[in-house]
């Protein structure tokens, strides 16, 4: 070693006269390092443990595909989302349908009090249970049947068969009111229970025995005095009708 000045030439460094601290940092590169210059047995302790803790690079598990596919489920849910708001869609459509026809009803021009008819509460109106039906029967020679009782009034059938070469049929009507009132086939305006005529004819008809034959009538009203009122009776009566011979046949409607 030869010395000039203040400065000196070094040709030899001693052996493992450098150490780490002599280093810059960044001063060795992969270039630096010969091949084979750096096994396992030559790094300290302290780096193979930092090696041992990085982790390794692996396939993914079977946990991880698992994951993979539950994500693929969710994503399969998402769609299933999107129909199920199709669905709150087609159901606010059915909403907007039921609004439109809302509005539409907002349009239409006002009924009024629904309980009025032509300035008429439902009180002017026949009820329903105001209209007896009375449904159609036959009888033979000499019976008789109550078709209708109402208040003081009874209605009944009668059917003679051959007699006198003849066939007759008769609907009647009695009170057990005096100073009734009835109007039918004859009319009586003082209408008492012992008159020799308390009981009158509503609708008769007669024919040859063996021939067919009908009547009916509109027209029978009757009141009596406690306000009983029959306001009409639509009867009918037959003979031999619907091959039915040697019988007679009645039927028709009360309006009380």
């Amino acid at each position: 070693m030869g010395l000039s000045g203040t400065t000196y030439a070094v040709t030899h460094l001693p052996s493992r006269s450098v150490g780490s601290l002599a280093l810059q940092k960044g001063a060795v590169h992969k270039e630096n390092i010969a091949t084979g210059a750096v096994t396992r047995s030559r790094l300290g302790k302290d780096l193979l443990s930092v090696a041992r803790a990085s982790p390794r690079r692996t396939a993914p598990s079977f946990r991880a595909e698992a994951s993979y596919a539950a994500r693929a489920g969710f994503a399969e849910n998402a769609g299933h989302a999107d129909l199920a708001g199709l669905a709150d869609s087609a159901a606010s459509a059915d909403s907007a349908a039921s609004a439109t026809t809302a509005d539409n009803a907002a349009y239409a021009p006002a009924v009024g009090n629904t309980d009025n008819l032509d300035g008429h509460d439902s009180s002017f109106f026949l009820e329903r249970g105001a209209i007896l039906n009375i449904p159609r029967f036959s009888l033979g020679d000499d019976e008789s049947r109550v078709m209708l009782t109402h208040g003081p009034f009874t209605v009944t059938a009668r059917c003679f068969i051959n007699q006198l070469a003849n066939d007759d049929a008769d609907i009647l009507i009695s009170t057990s009111q005096t100073h009734a009132a009835f109007h039918g086939f004859t009319n009586n305006p003082d209408f008492n229970p012992n008159d020799p005529q308390s009981i009158r004819s509503l609708i008769g008809v007669e024919g040859l025995t063996g021939l067919s034959a009908f009547e009916s009538s509109a027209r029978a009203t009757a009141v009596a005095p406690d306000g009983t009122d029959i306001r009409s009776m639509v009867l009918y009566t037959g003979l031999n009708l619907f091959g039915e011979i040697g019988r007679c046949q009645f039927g028709g409607l009360a309006i009380l």
